[in-house]
């Protein structure tokens, strides 16, 4: 991805993110198309199975719905913390496993 694409996605779910956290649910919609591949990208490669990994970034898109107001872009950009979310999310699914 261009510097200059990432710049725009980031911007655009830097504004989904404050719309969702306003309570505009349909920017969850927005979120979604702008984060999808990446983010499943991380939890496949950290669960290392394609069901368990949409399993856990539908658990991303809640965490993201409930949390949304806790974003602030002074402290990074909209994708990171995405990331973030799903990493976590991901490590927290593959520790369960192993119980």
């Amino acid at each position: 991805m261009a510097a200059d694409d990432q710049v725009e996605v980031n911007a655009a779910l830097a504004r989904a993110l404050g719309r969702l956290a306003g309570g505009d649910r349909d920017a969850l919609h927005s979120i979604y198309e702008n984060s999808r591949a990446r983010l499943f990208g991380i939890c496949y490669r950290v669960c290392n199975d394609p069901s368990a990994a949409e399993d856990v970034l539908q658990d991303v898109y809640i965490k993201v719905a409930l949390t949304a107001r806790y974003f602030d872009a002074a402290r990074g950009s909209a994708l990171a913390w995405l990331s973030t979310i799903a990493r976590n999310s991901a490590i927290d699914w593959h520790r369960g496993q192993k119980r």
